[in-house]
């Protein structure tokens, strides 16, 4: 089509349009659900394989499928990028690109210590293990702590805006313009605001990743990664390389039920928008509630840098801590609830809690935990699409158990 659709519609029809429609004969994407694929001649098979072939025929899956081709095409447009990678899981798509940019040890890169305890895990410990030298960022709003790390040397500067599970916004665009003027690649974990509410390579990065599982296919029925990229030659390199080494791919079904979720993501993330600002000021406002981190309170100290860069649509997470921190009231406030899900995920149709101390984030050292801003008390919650009254019930006689 030749004019810019809006993003509720790409959520639509996006890498499917009409002339998708007419030639496969489906209203929906269609699901390919096969291993391999017949190929017209001896000669096109070897133009895969000598390197010639421009990607127009598919071979195996593991190197690229028609359904997953559907979602790669949808998620290029809504993240105004030049092409994307789908994978496994979204820790999938971080090994790909760090893999492909920091293919040589004695590479440096820079990164964000308020991120996912397995995204800290891949910086502080996987990636140094290989040779890679790897500079912490503490106080990732702190912009001049990007310019005294971001130096000669450094191939690749990671963040996650917002954050998780403390919430801070990071503004992208400066921190990209950092890079930018020093030749760094930025790689932006989009996942907790989604493309639809934040668009990194618009704001000057180079990839932005989104792990599937959460609001893009909204349900918690699958597991999938993609990483959006500002030049689409990284993803054909990637695509050769790194992922058909790796066996990175996504199942076909897994492809196809996140084109199926991402239909309805610009109205779901405007509804966890809501639900999640109207919990986030009961909360703020509650007798047993020290502190509320949630980017659209007002309080929030990076609250008009999201108002901008999030378009307003801040989501469903958020984190807060009890007066009384100790791991008994915070069990007893979890055991308590009967609508919000005791479990190690979020940003799905469903409400769910979790203790990030105890749980994911376990494995972090207590000094590791707090310098990333991880209280022992802190609670995640991830606010679902349950009516507003039935989840605000449940976190009020929770609490007053706790």
């Amino acid at each position: 089509m030749s004019r810019r659709l809006k993003d509720e519609t790409l959520c639509l029809i996006g890498g499917y349009e009409k002339e998708s429609q007419l030639r496969h004969q489906s209203f929906t994407p269609p699901l390919y659900q096969t291993v391999t694929y017949p190929l017209p001649s001896g000669e096109k098979a070897h133009a895969f394989f000598d390197g010639n072939d421009p990607y127009t025929q598919f071979i195996y899956t593991r190197r690229h499928n028609p359904t997953t081709d559907f979602l790669e095409k949808r998620l290029t447009l809504l993240e105004e990028a030049d092409g994307t990678l789908c994978s496994s899981s979204g820790m999938g798509a971080i090994h790909l690109v760090n893999t492909f940019f920091l293919d040589k040890s004695e590479l440096e890169c820079v990164w964000s210590n308020r991120i996912y305890s397995r995204s800290y895990e891949i910086f502080a410990r996987a990636l140094p293990a290989y040779g890679i030298r790897c500079h912490m960022i503490t106080d990732p709003v702190n912009l001049d702590q990007w310019e005294a790390k971001l130096t000669k040397g450094v191939k690749l500067a990671f963040l996650e805006s917002p954050t998780n599970p403390g919430l801070l916004v990071l503004d992208i665009r400066k921190i990209a313009e950092i890079c930018r003027a020093r030749g760094i690649h930025l790689v932006v974990d989009n996942t907790l605001a989604s493309p639809v509410a934040t668009k990194p390579i618009a704001l000057g990065a180079d990839v932005s990743i989104e792990s599937t599982s959460k609001y893009i296919s909204g349900n918690g029925s699958l597991l999938g990664g993609s990483a959006s990229m500002a030049d689409r030659r990284w993803i054909e390199a990637m695509r050769r390389s790194n992922n058909i080494n790796y066996g990175a791919s996504p199942a076909p079904f897994n492809s196809w039920l996140c084109l199926m979720g991402l239909e309805t993501l610009g109205l779901r993330m405007a509804q966890h928008t809501e639900n999640a600002l109207a919990v986030a000021k009961f909360l703020a406002g509650h007798p047993k509630v020290a502190q509320v981190n949630y980017p659209g309170l007002a309080e929030h100290p990076q609250h008009e840098l999201a108002r901008i860069q999030m378009n307003e649509i801040y989501g469903g997470l958020m984190s807060f801590c009890l007066k009384d921190q100790s791991w008994d009231k915070v069990f007893a406030f979890l055991n308590a609830l009967e609508l919000v899900v005791l479990a190690v995920h979020e940003s799905a149709s469903r409400s769910i809690v979790t203790h990030p101390a105890s749980t994911n984030f376990f494995n972090m050292s207590k000094e590791e935990l707090q310098e990333a801003g991880v209280p022992p008390g802190l609670i995640r919650l991830s606010v679902g699409l349950e009516h507003i009254d039935d989840i605000l019930t449940d976190l009020e006689e929770a609490l007053a158990k706790a």
